[in-house]
Formats: structure tokens, sequence, C-alpha cells
């Protein structure tokens, strides 16, 4: 039983040493073993991310900064790479010389817990799911609206993708043991929380109303207020910059498209059938102090 034990330890120690284990540090902010992505894997995910010229890619845990570099070299677009391993941090940056993407890409040696990523407009991470779920309120808050999130494996729970892509992988089955890989795509919704006054078409209302809405990671709900009159609406989703609901009003389901930016919101709205479109505004309402 000894002899077991101590062997234990001592490969423990020596995957520790060669960097295949995370030794545990007092913070937790360890995010797992580095384990490099399969290249099949990095070339669905930077599809479903829909990299352009135009893109700021962060890659949360950059390991050898494969994923960084490939979206620079494919698409032209530029990236940012934050990783705790000094080593790794090394080896991507003289990769990135190697291939020549060195003037698009950097490679940041860093705890991610303790960075800042409010530029970029696509992020992409490969951590364990504790880590993941700890980073997703910084996500939604720091990130533009509209900007694109890809999970490798693990959800940012408990937020809903908009998509989720599966396929298996072969060359994945010999670092996890098993070849199944799951992405899980997301767009940072606008903030919407709070009152809005809304001037609605005058076939609607001959007065101004009011919205109100609770948003959180798992809920998206609202209200609209006439005078003494409160109506639900319908089904509010909010993606990027662009929100629709629904809403019953004198008889009639009427559906609101518009768009979220700077306090402000701006649309049409329609009666399904009708092929009328009339415009609609709001502004955010300061909350009392």
């Amino acid at each position: 039983m000894k002899s077991c034990v101590r062997r234990f330890l001592a490969t423990t120690a020596m995957l520790i040493a060669a960097g295949c284990l995370a030794a545990p540090e007092e913070n937790d902010n360890i995010a797992g073993p580095y384990v490099p992505t399969p290249w099949p894997i990095v070339d669905e995910l930077l599809k479903l991310a829909d990299i352009g010229p135009q893109d700021v890619v962060y890659d949360l845990g950059s390991g050898d900064g494969r994923l960084v570099i490939a979206a620079a070299k494919r698409f032209g677009a530029r990236g940012v790479g934050i990783e705790l391993q000094k080593p790794l941090v090394e080896r991507a940056s003289a990769q990135a010389r190697l291939e020549g993407v060195d003037g698009r890409v950097k490679f940041i040696q860093a705890d991610l817990f303790e960075s800042h990523f409010e530029d970029a407009s696509v992020v992409t991470l490969y951590l364990l799911p504790r880590f993941v779920t700890r980073l997703v309120p910084r996500l939604r808050s720091e990130l533009k609206p509209g900007s694109r999130i890809v999970s490798h494996d693990y959800p940012l729970a408990p937020w809903t993708p908009d998509k989720t892509l599966s396929f298996e992988v072969d060359e994945k089955e010999p670092i996890t043991g098993s070849k199944r890989t799951v992405l899980y795509y997301y767009v940072v919704p606008a903030s919407v929380s709070g009152a809005w006054e809304v001037s609605p078409p005058a076939t609607i209302a001959e007065r101004p109303m009011m919205l109100e809405f609770r948003q959180d990671v798992e809920v998206l709900e609202g209200v609209a207020k006439l005078g003494a009159i409160r109506m639900p609406l319908r089904d509010p989703v909010v993606r990027g910059e662009s929100i629709r609901f629904g809403l019953f009003a004198r008889g009639r389901l009427l559906a609101f498209t518009g768009r979220v930016s700077a306090g402000a919101m701006d649309g049409e709205v329609s009666a399904p059938g009708s092929g009328v479109r009339e415009r609609w505004s709001a502004r955010r309402v300061p909350p009392a102090r």
C-alpha cells in the first residue's frame, strides 16, 4: 500500500513539474492543466464565431496560441492571448513570429480573472466549468453588445447559448478519453433592465407609455404601462443590439422590433398580416435617487 502511495505522489509531482497538472494555488485561479485544442476543433470554432478582419479575438487561457494565430493568419483578425504560464506565452509569441502575424497578435502572461477584455469582439475559452461560470457576469457586463463568445465543451451556465455545435474528433480521444466535442456560441445582449419611456405611433396610443424590463442571465421579461393599464410583453428577446417583443393592445397583437443604443431604442411596430409598419422610439429613464 505504501509503495502505491509513493508511486502516486511521485507521478503527480512529475506531472506538475512537466506542466501537465497545475499545482494548487491559494487564489484558486489556475483554470486547469494545459490541454491543446486539436486543429479540427480550432477550424470549427473559428467558423462558428464568424471571424473577420474587423474582429479582435481574445483567447482566455491561450496555451500555445494556436487559436489566436489561426484567426490572424486565416481571417486577418487581430488577437490577444491571455495565459498564466510563462513558457506557453513565450512559445506562442515565437510561433506568431514564425507565422508572420506577430504584428497582429500579442500574448500576455496574466491571470485572466484579473485581466480586462472589453475591447474584444470575439472571446474564446476552453476552461474547466467552475471557471467558465465565474466569468459569466464579467463577459456580459464588460463586452460590447453583439460580441460573440465560443466556449469549448463547457456552457456558460446559467446563460442559454444562442447556438450549439456537436461533433466528434478522433484527435481528442487520446487527450480527454472521448471524441465528442460541443461548442457553445453566445451573443452578448444589450442591457435593457429598468424603465423606458416610449413614443408610440398615434394609432397605438395618444400619449407616451412606459416599458419596464427585468433582465439577468436567465430571465428577460417586461411590462408596458399606459396610465393604470399594465400589459405584459410577449416573448421579449434581446440579441446583441437587436430587440423584439410582442404587445397585445387595442384588441390586436403588435410586433415591436428595434435596436438598442446609448440609452435609446428605435424601430418599427406592426400588426402581423396588416402590412402596415410604423416607427416607435424610447429613451431610458434614469433610476430614481
